[in-house]
């Protein structure tokens, strides 16, 4: 390179002349394996985001191996008319597969029944949109309830009747036959109980001797 300065009129030195020294430009070859000429341009096409083989697929909710959100539950379970026979009866806890709390829910529905009363309709109103396993054991529980209120006070009813007449045949002794009503409660009692050790174990009950009121 070689620093010739001219000198101008004004008597200020130029800057030097790098184009004639720097000698002739080599133009752009190839590049290889691209079969272009030139720069790589940035407006090449790329793979990028939403473009075809940007890395690997992922799997999304809705598709084949997607890990999401477990479902709310079968609504096919809340429907009583569309329990199978593997719903109730011993070895039906493979077929709830329902967890403490919802065992001990179910429990007390009829366990409460035998200290309130009520504990049944209580549970049914609570968790018939929550737990199918509750909701089926309050809903037995419910119609156990309300057969039992109806036989025992039509028990009561009958056999009132016919100790007053028996009563008046046998010089009073046949008014004892009026405490055969409390046979009935006695009864359902054990059903109650039958069905609470049911539902701790996670297994479906179906009660015996009762009028299906509540689907």
């Amino acid at each position: 390179m070689s620093f010739d300065p001219q000198q101008p009129n004004n008597g200020r030195p130029m800057p030097p002349n790098y184009s004639q020294a720097s000698g002739p430009q080599q133009p752009y070859t190839s590049q290889p394996g691209t079969g272009r000429s030139g720069p790589r341009s940035y407006g090449s096409a790329q793979p990028g985001y939403g473009r075809p083989g940007h890395g690997h697929p992922q799997p999304g909710y809705g598709q084949p191996g997607c890990v999401g959100p477990p479902p709310v539950g079968n609504p096919a379970l809340f429907d009583s008319q569309m329990l199978p026979e593997a719903a109730y009866g011993p070895g039906s806890d493979r077929f709830w597969r329902v967890g403490e709390q919802e065992r001990s829910a179910a429990m007390w529905a009829h366990l409460g029944t035998l200290i309130f009363g009520f504990m049944p309709l209580v549970m049914f109103l609570v968790k018939k949109d929550e737990s199918p396993f509750v909701r089926e054991h309050s809903r037995q529980g419910l119609n156990a309830m309300i057969t039992n209120a109806i036989i025992s006070s039509a028990a009561a009813f009958v056999l009132g009747i016919l100790g007053f007449i028996l009563a008046l045949v046998t010089f009073g002794l046949g008014i004892f036959i009026v405490y055969g009503a409390v046979i009935v409660p006695i009864v359902y009692a054990v059903l109650y109980v039958i069905a609470a050790v049911a539902a701790n174990r996670g297994e479906g009950y179906r009660f015996p001797l009762v009028f299906d009121f509540v689907k």
